[in-house]
């Protein structure tokens, strides 16, 4: 009886925490896009949204990696000292990803980067 109690509780807990997950998905503007520029603040899609204004970065690193699949890593170097790590894919609904796909998630945010002035570099 103990040990039912204890995975009734368990299951309830799993349950609260992927509804709020799903609730957080679904709540989103712009919930297919891996990052977006609006009123200038770059917004960071990941499981919670960071939120980064244009005006604290001092220069971006893209980067290219290879684990399964491919997948980029977004270093953003803050004017403060801080960096922000954000791993992203593609906004594509696809089984096998490219470094193709990869480049082109790079591809959209670059002339909003050069818009504002702000550095980067893409290491493959």
């Amino acid at each position: 009886m103990k040990m039912m109690v204890i995975m009734m509780i368990l299951i309830v807990v799993v349950f609260v925490i992927c509804s709020v997950a799903l609730i957080s998905l679904f709540g989103r503007k712009n919930a297919t896009e891996c990052f977006y520029v609006e009123d200038n603040i770059l917004h960071l899609n990941s499981l919670f949204i960071k939120k980064i204004p244009l005006s604290d970065i001092d220069h971006i690193e893209f980067k290219t990696l290879r684990f399964r699949t491919y997948r980029g890593l977004m270093k953003i170097h803050k004017k403060n000292s801080k960096v922000v790590k954000h791993y992203f894919q593609t906004s594509k609904m696809v089984f096998f990803i490219t470094e193709q796909m990869v480049l082109e998630e790079i591809e959209k945010i670059t002339p909003i980067l050069k818009r504002y002035s702000i550095p980067y570099t893409i290491n493959k």
